[in-house]
């Protein structure tokens, strides 16, 4: 099995190392052959030492590597520049096998797939991350019914009635899809999966220094001054300072994180693992718009990973299904003061049920590990091939 594996993201990324190369070395154990198209940003690429040891880490895992130059400015010149390399670059991969299959994640590599001179006999896999226009209109970056906007989500459509075969991250984003598609091809919802290696529960005896912690950007979808005010809702409830793992920690400080009550730390990402084993809880409101309803946060499954209990608002995701149900977090329902401490006195009684970071771990490792998302897109490239073949 041949697989050219497409990506607007880069390899360098953090993004690219947690959700990109894991799930390649993965399917490459498995026997597939793997060639990975990236767009790679200049300051990342410039780092030798970063760029040498990606590239030694493929090579490794047995997969071919093409990175290409992603270009930010002006905006829509450089994208159509970008996706005109793009098209080269996988024409060119595919050809070179030839491959079974072209597995694209994210609309842009999709559209430059789809537009490619690819064989008749070469499956199209549309990895769905985000509904990209719908994203875009919600974070201002352009306007609904502008002419960007109708463009995109011609493009979109295009992408889904295109596809061979699709992968989606919530059962939220596979209803927006019907919405277009009623009958989709062979299809998975894959969440967003994590390292289980790497994301483990603290070993007995560790002491727990922190209460509530967050982990990730600030801003966009997630509302930072919410978190804030949430937190300090925890504070006699929940015992622990909360922190703030963020590389925007100016932002952090604006929104009214301050050191005599809480933390704010920018950290390596490596670092991670460590710093959520020593906190009792992860936290996160995101915006619950159509958008984030396909959404699945990767800090949720390296909370449950960890062990640690989840709070976070209704209307992300598959959340509303999952946390409460399975025992494994609380759902606040209202951004105010009574909801906060709601929230956090809810958060405090789940803390002391037995089994609770053993309750987490089993969840993640059953619906959030890497080993099962792996095997997921495993079984449907074999699917895909399979409907190629006439079987």
């Amino acid at each position: 099995m041949r697989v050219v594996y497409a990506s607007y993201d880069g390899a360098l990324d953090p993004l690219g190392a947690s959700q990109v190369l894991p799930y390649l070395e993965g399917l490459s154990r498995r026997g597939v052959g793997l060639r990975l198209v990236t767009f790679e940003k200049p300051e990342r690429s410039s780092v030798r030492s970063d760029h040498l040891a990606v590239q030694e880490r493929l090579a490794a895992a047995g997969i071919a590597w093409r990175p290409l130059p992603y270009h930010r400015r002006p905006r829509v010149p450089a994208t159509l520049l970008d996706v005109m390399a793009g098209m080269r670059a996988i024409a060119a991969e595919a050809s070179s096998g030839p491959a079974d299959i072209v597995h694209c994640r994210g609309d842009v590599a999709m559209a430059m797939a789809r537009w490619s001179r690819l064989p008749r006999s070469t499956r199209l896999l549309y990895d769905v991350r985000a509904l990209f226009s719908e994203e875009r209109v919600e974070s201002g970056s352009w306007r609904r019914g502008s002419l960007l906007d109708r463009a995109v989500k011609k493009v979109e459509s295009g992408n889904l009635w295109r596809a061979d075969g699709i992968v989606v991250l919530t059962e939220g984003g596979r209803e927006a899809l019907v919405r277009v598609r009623p009958e989709l091809p062979p299809h998975r919802i894959i969440p967003t999966c994590v390292d289980l290696d790497r994301f483990r529960p603290r070993p007995p005896g560790q002491a727990v220094e922190y209460g509530l912690v967050y982990s990730g950007s600030l801003g966009g979808s997630y509302m930072t001054r919410e978190m804030v005010a949430f937190a300090r809702a925890s504070l006699a409830p929940v015992p622990g300072r909360p922190l703030f793992l963020t590389p925007q920690l100016e932002d952090a400080h604006r929104a009214g994180v301050s050191q005599d009550w809480a933390e704010a730390r920018s950290v390596r990402p490596a670092e991670v693992p460590e710093w959520l084993r020593q906190a009792r809880a992860l936290f996160f409101f995101r915006k619950p718009t159509p958008a984030n309803r396909a959404s699945c946060p990767t800090k949720l499954a390296e909370a449950l990973a960890t062990g640690l209990p989840v709070v976070a608002n209704r209307g992300v995701g598959d959340l509303d299904e999952v946390l409460e149900k399975e025992g494994v977090g609380v759902l606040v329902d209202s951004f105010t003061e009574e909801g906060f401490r709601d929230g956090a006195i809810r958060l405090s009684r789940l803390l002391q049920e037995p089994g609770l970071e053993q309750r987490c771990r089993r969840l993640a490792e059953l619906r959030y590990g890497l080993p099962a998302g792996v095997e997921a897109y495993h079984r449907l490239y074999h699917e895909l091939c399979a409907r190629a073949a006439g079987r």
